[in-house]
């Protein structure tokens, strides 16, 4: 692994906060205070990842992204200033007919939506205070504005739509694929981690049980995550905010991506020296080495590709 000068992909958690409440998430097995970025330091880290094309950006980490006040404006923001692509998850709740135009018309570039089943009794039981129908009439409402924006010509985002590969959702897998094939352009099938980036399927983890050495995980090589208040992530698998890697309300992205601390972190990777480190039992790492890169099932219109 060699480091990048700067990372090529940063996550901005807009908020950690969310209007669903879903079982399996790591959000219960931690306890974070609840916020949303400011303004100015959105707009900081914006601007210091424009001096650096070309640049992913993903709005949103533990959170519903839609919930903050500024996501129209901010995704906008992004765009005007040369970043992509943008991709960001959403449950769909809040998509209403007014936030779909809105959301179009920023440029942003791809769009996730977890919906997880058709079957509403199942999905109440695992996404408490979450509405099935709501998000799912949101969501194909949206998916439909974006294919008729692309038949015409139109820019219009990427649309997917996921379900985790769990037993209580496996139920429905496949009517759940039929059913938004046609109505957006990915439908994803996911495979379950915990807390810790541990896959939880045993016969997914044989199969990536394929290495006599640990190897050093590509994200702290190339990816940078920001929490709300400026803090840093060493990943996207890193919830419950123990380590201090810097704050970017103090310092650039680029001073905290140089730092000793960085830098120590990275040495222990490539020295196999993770013992006390989150890193230490996580499966993730596992995917990049693989020929395809990634895990899981996806499916492209009427061609099913695993993956």
């Amino acid at each position: 692994m060699e480091k990048l000068a700067f990372p090529n992909r940063v996550t901005v958690e807009l908020t950690n906060d969310c209007n669903v409440s879903c079982t399996f998430c790591n959000r219960q097995k931690i306890d974070m205070k609840i916020g949303y970025m400011k303004d100015e330091l959105y707009y900081k880290i914006v601007d210091e990842m424009a001096e650096h094309p070309p640049i992913k950006m993903v709005p949103f980490f533990r959170g519903e992204p839609l919930m903050h006040p500024h996501i129209i404006s901010f995704i906008k923001y992004a765009k005007e200033k040369g970043i992509g692509p943008i991709q960001m998850a959403s449950n769909g709740l809040l998509l209403n007919d007014k936030m779909q135009d809105e959301l179009i018309e920023t440029g942003i570039d791809y769009v996730s939506f977890s919906l997880d089943t058709t079957d509403e009794e199942i999905y109440k039981c695992s996404r408490l205070s979450g509405n099935l129908k709501i998000s799912s009439d949101n969501v194909e409402s949206f998916g439909l504005k974006c294919k008729r924006r692309k038949e015409q010509g139109l820019t219009a985002p990427k649309v997917q739509v996921s379900t985790i590969n769990i037993e209580d959702y496996k139920k429905n897998q496949k009517e759940f694929i039929d059913k938004w094939l046609p109505l957006v352009d990915v439908v994803r099938v996911y495979e379950q981690h915990d807390e810790k980036g541990q896959l939880v399927d045993p016969n997914v983890r044989r199969k990536l049980d394929i290495f006599m050495d640990r190897k050093p995980c590509r994200k702290i090589f190339t990816d940078m995550i920001i929490y709300w208040d400026g803090r840093l992530a060493l990943c996207n698998y890193d919830w419950d905010e123990k380590r201090d890697l810097g704050n970017v309300n103090n310092s650039s992205i680029q001073q905290i991506w140089n730092s000793q601390e960085y830098e120590s972190i990275r040495n222990r990777h490539i020295n196999n020296l993770l013992q006390d480190e989150i890193c230490a039992d996580c499966h993730h790492w596992k995917i990049d080495y693989t020929e395809q890169g990634y895990i899981g099932t996806s499916y492209h219109s009427e061609e099913q590709r695993i993956i």
